[in-house]
């Protein structure tokens, strides 16, 4: 497969953040009816997952992506760099060339920085100026709570039990914190109390709707932590999704925190960006 076809699938990851800005699916769209509150303690389950959170400031990982739209697959392999409440960084790179960086993504307190070394364009910019992410309320809260599995609402990433509506579903608990614009809802295992499913929606009736799928859980610095992260997103159309399968996880600091674009490089508007990878 031509390298730039690679760059444009793998760029899935960006594209599923920046639809997550259209997202506008009424809150009936969230996996079939919750049953009845359960008799289990909001607080006590609440509790039990922070509990699973981890404690480490830093986590790297080798990762094998795969990438699925339109009917095409697509594999390639990278880097997830996270330091807590600092940066989250991914690294592609080509599957067969492992020194040759396809591209990067940068998330910080204050910007996102994407970094297209094939076409040799790059974003940067502040949340607020990014029009996808902006529209959504996506910050680097939010990003951060999904990639870390953390239980989490809009603007808290330190939520109380008060936040939340407790169901069941099947064998499952569940979660649902309403805001203003979106609707989050987590699925919890109950032996675990493993987040399993975080999927976010709208509160209007568009038919998109927003899913990250925790697998394979195991055991890192001494808490829990999924080494399969699928994220979904799905319209009336086409559902589109990317699955990352992590593994040499460490509590590492040996790495550069912030990457800085060749000043060969154009800065792009982040909106044709878009429109070229959907495409």
């Amino acid at each position: 497969m031509h390298i730039k076809r690679i760059i444009v699938n793998i760029s899935l990851l960006t594209t599923l953040l920046m639809l997550l800005a259209s997202c506008r699916t009424s809150s009936n769209s969230m996996g079939g009816e919750a049953g009845a509150s359960s008799s289990v303690g909001i607080d006590q389950l609440v509790s039990r997952i922070s509990n699973n959170h981890s404690q480490q400031q830093y986590l790297t990982a080798k990762l094998k992506i795969e990438a699925q739209a339109d009917g095409e697959k697509v594999s390639t392999s990278g880097t997830l760099r996270m330091k807590r409440d600092d940066v989250i960084q991914l690294i592609l790179v080509d599957p067969l060339i492992g020194a040759l960086e396809l591209g990067r993504m940068e998330f910080t307190q204050t910007k996102v920085l994407i970094i297209d070394k094939v076409n040799k364009q790059y974003i940067d910019l502040p949340y607020a100026e990014v029009p996808f992410l902006e529209r959504a309320g996506i910050t680097f809260a939010t990003l951060q709570s999904l990639f870390w599995n953390q239980l989490f609402t809009q603007g808290a990433t330190h939520p109380s039990a008060t936040d939340f509506k407790l169901t069941t579903q099947g064998a499952d608990y569940v979660l649902t914190h309403v805001a203003k614009l979106l609707s989050y809802q987590f699925t919890v295992q109950p032996k675990t109390a493993h987040i399993t499913n975080t999927h976010i929606v709208g509160t209007d009736a568009s038919p998109y709707k927003f899913d990250f799928f925790y697998n394979d859980f195991q055991d890192y610095q001494g808490r829990p932590f999924p080494r399969n992260i699928v994220m979904s997103f799905t319209n009336d159309i086409t559902p589109t999704s990317l699955s990352m399968t992590l593994s040499s996880l460490r509590n590492s600091s040996d790495w550069i925190a912030r990457s800085t674009p060749s000043s060969r490089y154009t800065k792009a508007d982040p909106e044709q960006i878009l429109k070229r990878i959907l495409k």
